[in-house]
């Protein structure tokens, strides 16, 4: 998956492509080859009923080369074998035990158990390998209007039961609060946020966090009581982090560790157990900031903004109001913004780390030239030597790691139709 420099929010997140400068280079790369042999894919325009995809979501490997995929329009999760053919569909919309009211995400482990994050109840729902539901596990003890806890990104620890999830974003968590307090329901008062990396325990009938990496914390303006009716106050909430704020990028090893990178420099930590066992570092500068870039992605911004198709409002509106005032509203609150915008003084090298199956780091490097292609990855082996760097305008880090160099990718036709194509990586990219 790609991550690309933060864009105002109106209601999701505008994306858009800036234009910036190469960063000064300093270390020499290593080759490597996408040398990828494809197993098997599925999807598209062709594709068999079960895997007619509308969009892109979780998939995960188990440790037979099964990949589980989530399928959230049709509220299921898919079961396919290391060849490409339907194991069995788990779940189904519904409201009974085993049936989703709102799939949101899965989390699989190694020996195929699976917890899928069903946002329509806020449960967690565990099932057994063989697909057979076995629980459920409430985020809260009490449901409230919103789920934010969809928002998060997790991954499987350790061992099954016990899940790595990142907080919610401060300022999301803010707003929610609020819509929380209109109706006269409670938001549950936590201190993690998006800086900080917990470990859920899956045991009880409650979920149990207990945090096990906090981040650095760039400094931000405090949070203030938020204004649902102020659209300026509540873009300021949303858009608290200045453009280029070095987000947490993480990921979870075999055996529990947490690599990670949370400043703008290339320098990503190996944590466990609350102590640094590695650092992978490499001499890549971040870009500086300057105020013609600065500018260049303001006006990119308005272009974008101005360019876009007004969204449609949900749900039934109050006598009187206008959804085409409202439109108009959100466009210029979010023109003000994009003018007021704030810079972090230097672009982060780093896009995405992530860990093989093996214990491998890939990290992949921010293309600051071209949004739409792929940066370079640097992988490092499980003991941490650097190995080789893919070149920019591959494949990208996988959205899955499997056993035996099985790696997944969502890939896009012409149309816009997902795919799911897993290949094999070559040996010199496996223990």
């Amino acid at each position: 998956m790609r991550h690309y420099p933060r864009a105002i929010a109106v209601v999701t997140p505008v994306l858009f492509a800036p234009v910036l400068l190469a960063p000064v280079l300093h270390a020499q790369d290593r080759p490597l080859a996408w040398d990828f042999t494809e197993v098997w894919r599925v999807g598209g325009l062709d594709a068999p009923e079960w895997a007619q995809f509308t969009r892109r979501d979780d998939v995960a490997f188990d440790g037979d080369g099964n990949l589980y995929v989530a399928d959230p329009e049709a509220d299921q999760v898919l079961k396919v074998d290391a060849a490409g053919q339907l194991v069995m569909t788990i779940g189904r919309p519904g409201e009974g035990p085993g049936e989703f009211e709102g799939l949101y995400g899965i989390v699989v482990w190694r020996d195929g158990s699976m917890a899928a994050n069903d946002g329509g109840r806020d449960v967690f729902q565990l099932f057994d390998a063989d697909g057979n539901f076995q629980r459920m596990v409430r985020w809260s003890a009490t449901a409230g209007l919103t789920d934010t806890n969809v928002t998060r990104t997790m991954r499987p620890g350790p061992h099954p039961g016990i899940i790595y999830a990142q907080g919610r974003d401060a300022g999301l968590r803010a707003v929610f609060a609020a819509m929380e307090a209109l109706v006269g329901d409670e938001e549950p008062e936590t201190m993690v946020d998006e800086r900080t990396i917990e470990a859920l325990n899956l045991a009880g009938d409650l979920v149990i966090g207990e945090v096990v990496l906090e981040a650095w914390r760039p400094t931000r303006p405090e949070l203030t009581e938020v204004d649902l009716s102020d659209t300026d106050a509540l873009m300021s909430v949303l858009n608290r982090a200045p453009h280029f704020e070095p987000a947490l990028r993480w990921d979870v090893m075999p055996g529990g560790a947490i690599a990670y990178v949370d400043s703008s420099v290339y320098e990503v930590r190996i944590v466990q157990n609350g102590s640094t066992v590695n650092t992978l570092t490499r001499a890549i500068a971040p870009l500086p900031v300057t105020r013609a870039l600065a500018s260049d992605i303001r006006d990119q911004m308005i272009r974008e903004l101005d360019a876009r198709e007004p969204r449609a409002i949900p749900g039934p509106l109050p006598q009187g109001v206008d959804p085409a005032d409202i439109q108009r509203s959100s466009r210029e609150a979010a023109r003000r913004q994009i003018e007021n915008m704030e810079f972090y003084p230097e672009v982060p090298v780093v896009a995405q780390v992530r860990a093989a199956w093996d214990g491998s780091i890939w990290v992949q490097r921010r293309d600051p030239l071209d949004e739409d292609t792929e940066g370079a990855v640097d992988v490092f082996g499980p003991d941490g030597a650097y190995r080789g760097t893919l070149a920019a305008g591959g494949y990208g880090v996988p959205d899955a790691f499997g056993p035996d160099g099985f790696v997944a990718y969502w890939e896009l036709d012409e149309m816009d139709v997902p795919s799911i194509v897993v290949y094999r990586l070559p040996a010199t990219l496996r223990r």
